[in-house]
């Protein structure tokens, strides 16, 4: 019997479409998924669709995924802390509980809790006290010093050499005398120059025109050794070398050359103090040396006259000059060293007419212990 028949015959009306069993269920056992029964008024609802399970990666991939993904640092853990066990306070011997006795059973004391009369000691150092502050003295501006002096050891001392010596006043003297020697050397080399420019002449040794204080203090001690009744004065008046120049020519041109500069030099005003010709000598040296007195300063210079012969033989002959003058050098030595230089100008040439020169004639000229012609 069909449900249609069957509604039917029960008389509960007409048969909708709707209430048609499914006709793909047939043979096959009813789910509540392939045919659901609407309800009534509500649409069914959609469950979600059931996830499929991944696909397993093969592990050599898995493999070379975790070598190329880059490694996450991990998070450093902290050490937990462990509490330090308290240490139990050690019993003063004397005091407590006695050795071996077991602890009291008293009630615990709850922590925050003061044993009474127990004080701890505080650790809080006191507030320093402030000491009222020192006025400081005034600083007083330093005392000026005053010009520290010029050391002047041998002004004040004197001066000695190898027995030889100066008190400190003729020292003084002759202090004064070179500085005025120093200042005259300006005026007279000037004129020098113009003497060789014109006539021809060859300067020698100019830069050694200025004799050394050393030199000039050996002789005005040595003068006043040999003859003890001379004062610094007379030792000073009688040194004309100072300063000095020599002027050179050849044997042809040498006694012109001296006629012509010694006539500039009284054109010039300059005094001659002294006439040393030596060329007619047999032996000894040869030349001719001149001292003047210069018309600016009024202070001596020597001049010498040479030929180049003459004056080579002069520079051999110099250290043995000095040597023979030496204080301490014996007659002995003395004659030796002159018998030495004797041979060094034996070979000197005469000039023509040299050992004729003679000073050029002025009126008497009145000096300070000097008197010139």
């Amino acid at each position: 019997m069909t449900a249609t028949a069957l509604a039917s015959a029960l008389s509960l009306g007409p048969v909708h479409a709707t209430d048609l069993p499914c006709p793909q269920s047939k043979g096959r056992q009813k789910s509540a998924d392939s045919c659901p029964t609407p309800s009534a008024g509500k649409p069914a609802a959609k469950k979600p669709a059931a996830k499929k399970p991944a696909a397993k990666k093969p592990a050599a991939k898995k493999q070379a995924e975790k070598k190329q993904a880059p490694r996450k640092p991990r998070p450093k853990k902290q050490a937990a802390r462990k509490p330090r066990p308290k240490k139990e306070a050690a019993m003063k011997p004397g005091g407590g509980r006695p050795a071996g006795c077991p602890p009291c059973q008293s009630a615990p004391r709850k922590p925050g809790t003061k044993k009474p009369g127990a004080k701890k000691p505080s650790t809080q150092r006191p507030p320093a006290q402030k000491l009222p502050a020192k006025k400081l003295p005034a600083k007083k501006p330093p005392a000026k010093k005053p010009p520290a002096k010029k050391k002047q050891l041998k002004a004040d001392h004197g001066w000695s050499w190898q027995g030889l010596t100066i008190d400190a006043a003729d020292l003084r003297k002759v202090n004064v005398f070179l500085a005025r020697a120093r200042k005259a050397e300006r005026t007279i080399s000037p004129q020098m120059r113009s003497i060789a420019r014109k006539t021809k002449a060859t300067m020698v040794g100019f830069n050694e025109r200025k004799r050394s204080p050393e030199s000039v203090k050996r002789s005005v001690a040595r003068d006043m050794q040999n003859n003890p009744s001379e004062t610094v004065d007379d030792a000073l008046d009688k040194i004309y070398n100072s300063v000095r120049y020599i002027l050179q020519w050849p044997d042809a041109s040498y006694v012109k050359g001296v006629k012509d500069s010694t006539k500039m030099l009284a054109k010039w005003k300059n005094a001659n103090l002294r006439w040393s010709n030596t060329w007619a000598r047999a032996r000894g040296y040869k030349g001719i040396n001149t001292a003047w007195r210069a018309n600016n300063s009024g202070h001596p210079y020597e001049l010498q006259f040479h030929t180049p012969k003459s004056q080579a033989a002069q520079k051999r002959s110099s250290r043995l000059y000095e040597e023979a003058h030496h204080p301490r050098t014996t007659g002995s030595r003395r004659a030796q060293l002159q018998t030495q230089m004797n041979r060094n100008y034996a070979s000197v040439p005469c000039p023509a007419g040299a050992q004729l020169l003679s000073a050029p004639r002025r009126r008497a000229m009145v000096r300070p212990g000097v008197t010139t012609l």
